[in-house]
């Protein structure tokens, strides 16, 4: 390796695009062991979980609808950070690699929670409201404009030329790592394990066993 190369830094402008020598090992570790978690909607079994939701209250269902809607739309965003915030800043072929990686999981996760909605609610009317919730459920709308603000921060940054550039990025990186992939889709977990508890809705927390191992390796990369 070159003393040019040894100076290159992860957030360097530019792309390396040669995996030889490699410079981040562990970031290339990270994608085989993200492979093998690999998954597909198809597996999890929703056909219980119809019955389960004529057990719940009202009050439960509701709660049901608003963290689908929730999910249907946040990992959306998610997908959205990895390409536009994060993929373009990071120069590394490793990460990128992890990243790649990433986005294909946020694709699994939309898909299920897409089934989860079709599956749960099945008037089209009450689809369509769950899934405009980012723009009319005003708990949802708040999380989502959470997002946008530190994805607008880096939003026209092409590269991190300053320390502003780069806490900006770090700040991104927070934000989504932290709070939204920990905090948000964490305390969203946990009322899916409660229902689990009761022994309610097996297909949701079957679902929610595979997203929460893919967002524990996320917030671990971060």
């Amino acid at each position: 390796m070159s003393t040019e190369d040894q100076k290159k830094m992860l957030l360097d402008p530019g792309f390396e695009l040669t995996l030889r020598p490699m410079r981040y090992p562990s970031f290339y570790d990270r994608y085989r062991d993200a492979i093998k978690n690999t998954w597909t909607v198809e597996e999890v079994d929703l056909h219980s979980d119809v019955a389960d939701l004529a057990k719940l209250s009202e009050g439960e269902r509701h709660m049901i609808g608003r963290l689908v809607a929730f999910f249907a739309t946040g990992d959306s965003i998610v997908a959205n950070n990895v390409v536009l915030s994060l993929y373009k800043h990071i120069n590394s072929p490793e990460a990128r690699l992890y990243l790649s990686r990433q986005l294909f999981e946020e694709a699994v996760h939309v898909q299920f929670y897409l089934t989860l909605l079709d599956t749960y609610l099945p008037d089209p009317e009450d689809r369509n409201a769950a899934f405009a919730a980012v723009e009319n459920i005003p708990s949802i709308a708040q999380k989502a404009q959470f997002c946008f603000k530190y994805m607008n921060a880096v939003d026209h940054i092409d590269s991190l030329q300053t320390k502003e550039d780069r806490r900006a990025f770090l700040l991104n990186l927070i934000c989504f790592a932290a709070c939204v992939e920990g905090l948000f889709f964490y305390g969203a977990f946990a009322y899916v394990y409660w229902f689990r508890s009761r022994g309610l809705l097996h297909g949701l927390a079957t679902g929610t066993n595979w997203v929460f191992r893919d967002e524990s390796m996320h917030m671990d990369f971060a």
